[in-house]
This record gives structure tokens, C-alpha cells and sequence, in this order.
């Protein structure tokens, strides 16, 4: 039996919230601090400096706006802009700006950055949502309740809603006027009820679907604007405890054989849709799992991975697929090619050794000239122009 779970969506029209500017903030212009002055490097580029004394942590690459300005989230150093805008100032072609508390942002500790439709920069952080409006930075909602939350993931879906997971809250929705909460408490098929403690992204599908993930060992769910089903693996998964609540899995006595009716894991790190309109999905365990929208797929790369547990996935210009590890850098699939699994062509891997600044890759995102980012641990940052990598960051491992 499937175990697919629908849910009506509940319309909870519990709060009314009016999107303001906090007036506790002190209202500063941004463009015009904390641009990092500095001489550029042998390598001439600038680098991020650190300016909160965060001795380790990620970097994220979160955003490519509407002028080509790439924005990267931090644990602890607020968040930072790389343009041309701020580049004018100090002589450089392209620089640094680095934006914190001091400045108005509501927290550090930031996660997911987005845009809006009416251009605003809507930044998840670990006190509510920070909106930043090109001068100024304000509380995105008046309610205290919703500027405590510890946000996980943001999203504005096709229609200017906007969805933000919240730790140990589940899921909110906000239609510019009404604010509902969903999957904070889930029947889960084993485990009975649970509350989804940590929803690690969001991604809204070619066909609308809008699609959650879970950390907290919930799958994923699929809300296709009414009914929310809901995606787990198949009882065997849990019989033969490939969840990890022991250490007898994968023994001679007990093998488990993965169902295509079923996603591979229920702890899903993040998601990204293809050309093609398949969902690939990171899992904890099991790899990259795709899901072509009738049957899970265990991705064939799975096995060129090995134990290298995927943390980010991204698709470029050219329709090349990025996977980046937790221990093992980054690889490159080129889905084009139709040699076999293995033979060099299809698959390469990209290491320290290859100039990649620390091999626990963390995020990716392409820039407008096609480079690719990718955000490390110990807060790294690399450059990658498909020849060589250039390191953009002040990094020292402690």
C-alpha cells in the first residue's frame, strides 16, 4: 500500500498582520557603511572579511537579484552583497558589502535570502523575516510571535504568497494579509504524532506544486493548492531500520530493497527541480533521490558518490548538475553525455586539491556570467569559471 497521506489544507485565518517597518530599528543607509575597504589580493579580487569576530561557521550563497548582485548568508556575520554597486566606492570593478545588527539587520544568524516582486530582500534570519528595501532594513511583520521565529527555509510562490519554515513551527504562509501555520504536528504512519521541527527547504514546482522538506524525519510533503500529500518511505525502510535508530541495518540478514512508490529517506536535506521537471532530492543516507512525478528514482550516481552524503544540488545554464558533499567537494554530472557511469566523462569531482577552498560544500548558485559559487564550511567561499577556482574569503579553519 502507497504511503501517500492527504490532508486538506486548513485556511487558518487566526492573526491579521499588516507588513511594517520596525520603528525600534535605527534607520541607517546601508549603501553608505560597512563596505570593506581593502587592497586587492595577488589574485585581484576581493575577499569577505569577517567583522563579528565568528571564529567558525558556513558561508551560503543564497541570491542572484534583479541587478546581478549575488547575496550570501553567514552563521554569525550577517549577511554579505557582492556587485558592482559598492565596488564604485573603493576603486575595484566589484566588491564586498557586508550588512549586520549594526545596520539594522534583525539578526546575525541568517539563512535563506530571497526577492520579492516588488523587489525587496526578504532575509530569513534566527529573530523572524528582515525585509531590506535598498536602504533600509525593517521587521517584516509587526507580531512579535512571528519575529521570535528561528526561520529555515523562504519562499514566494508564483502568486506573491509568501512560505517560511520555522523551527520547531512548521510551515507559515503569508498572502499579504492573512497568516496560516501548517505540518507543525503530522501523523506519521509509525512514529504516531509528531511536530516537524525542522523544514529544510521549499521549492515550488514547473505545475505549481509547492514542495516542503523535512530534517526532522517527515519526508516530504507536495501542497498543490488544496490537498497536501505526503511522501515516506515504505515500511520496509523502517523494518530494516535504514532510518539509523540502530546500527542493524545493512547486515547479511537484512536487505533492503528500495520501492519506486517510495522516496529513499525521510530526512531530506534540499531539493532543486531539472529542466526536465524532475525533483531531485539530497537525502541524509541514501544519496540522490529524483523523483520524475509517478515514481522515486535512487540515482544511478549514487554509487560514484559512495558514502559522500550530498548537501546541495544545482542545475547550471548548460543543464550540468552540481552535487555538493558534506566531506567529499563537489562533483559534476553531465546528464548529455550517454557514456557509462564511471568512465571519467560523465562525472568529475572537484577537491582542495583542485583549488576548492574546504571540501564540505554547502551551497551553489550561478552567477549572470555563468560562474559558479559555492559556499563552504569555516566560512569558505570559492569562485569556479570551468577552469580554475578562486578563493573570496578571509579562510582559516580553527
Amino acid at each position: 500500500m502507497n504511503l501517500l497521506y492527504h490532508h486538506t489544507f486548513p485556511l487558518l485565518l487566526s492573526l491579521l498582520f499588516v507588513v511594517a517597518s520596525c520603528n525600534s530599528q535605527v534607520k541607517t543607509d546601508p549603501s553608505r557603511h560597512n563596505v570593506i575597504q581593502q587592497t586587492p589580493s595577488e589574485a585581484d579580487q576581493p575577499k569577505i572579511v569577517g567583522t563579528q569576530g565568528v571564529t567558525s561557521g558556513n558561508i551560503t550563497c543564497e541570491l542572484l537579484d534583479r541587478d546581478g548582485n549575488l547575496w550570501f548568508s553567514t552563521s554569525g556575520e550577517g549577511i554579505y552583497r557582492f556587485g558592482t554597486r559598492m565596488g564604485v566606492e573603493v576603486g575595484l570593478g566589484k566588491s564586498f558589502a557586508n550588512f549586520t545588527s549594526k545596520d539594522g539587520l534583525c539578526n546575525n544568524n541568517t539563512t535563506n535570502i530571497i526577492q520579492d516582486k516588488s523587489g525587496n530582500i526578504l532575509i530569513g534570519t534566527n529573530a523572524g523575516i528582515c525585509k531590506y528595501d535598498g536602504k533600509n532594513f525593517s521587521k517584516y511583520f509587526e507580531a512579535d510571535s512571528l519575529n521570535n521565529l528561528r526561520i529555515t527555509a523562504l519562499l514566494e510562490d508564483r502568486d506573491g504568497n509568501i512560505w517560511f519554515g520555522a523551527m520547531n513551527k512548521g510551515i507559515y504562509r503569508y498572502d499579504g494579509t492573512n497568516v496560516s501555520n501548517i505540518l507543525w504536528q503530522y501523523k506519521h504512519p509509525l512514529s504516531g504524532d509528531k511536530q516537524e521541527k525542522m523544514i529544510s527547504d521549499i521549492l515550488q514546482d514547473k505545475k505549481g506544486n509547492v514542495w516542503f522538506s523535512s530534517f526532522n524525519r517527515g519526508g516530504v510533503w507536495r501542497h498543490d493548492g488544496k490537498i497536501l500529500t505526503h511522501f515516506l518511505p515504505s515500511v520496509d525502510y523502517y523494518k530494516f531500520r535504514e532510518d539509523e535508530r540502530s546500527q542493524a541495518y545493512s547486515t547479511a540478514e537484512t536487505k533492503y530493497v528500495h520501492s519506486p512508490e517510495y522516496i529513499t529517506d525521510d530526512m531530506i536535506i534540499s531539493m532543486t527541480e531539472d529542466k526536465s521537471g524532475n525533483i531531485w532530492f539530497a537525502t541524509r543516507r541514501h544519496g540522490i533521490c529524483i523523483y520524475d512525478g509517478t515514481t522515486f528514482l535512487s540515482f544511478k550516481g549514487n554509487e560514484i558518490l559512495g558514502k559522500s552524503s550530498p548537501i546541495t544540488i544545482l542545475e547550471d545554464k548548460k543543464g550540468m548538475i552540481w552535487l555538493g558533499t558534506d566531506e567529499d567537494g563537489v562533483f559534476s554530472y553531465d546528464a548529455r553525455l550517454n557514456d557509462e557511469v564511471g568512465q571519467g566523462k560523465t562525472f568529475k569531482n572537484y577537491t582542495t586539491a583542485d583549488g576548492l577552498v574546504n571540501n564540505s560544500v554547502r551551497s551553489i548558485i550561478e552567477d549572470k556570467d555563468g560562474n559558479l559559487w559555492f559556499g563552504t564550511r569555516w566560512f569558505g567561499l570559492s569562485r569556479f569559471d570551468g577552469k580554475i577556482f578562486t578563493t573570496f574569503s578571509e579562510y582559516k579553519e580553527e
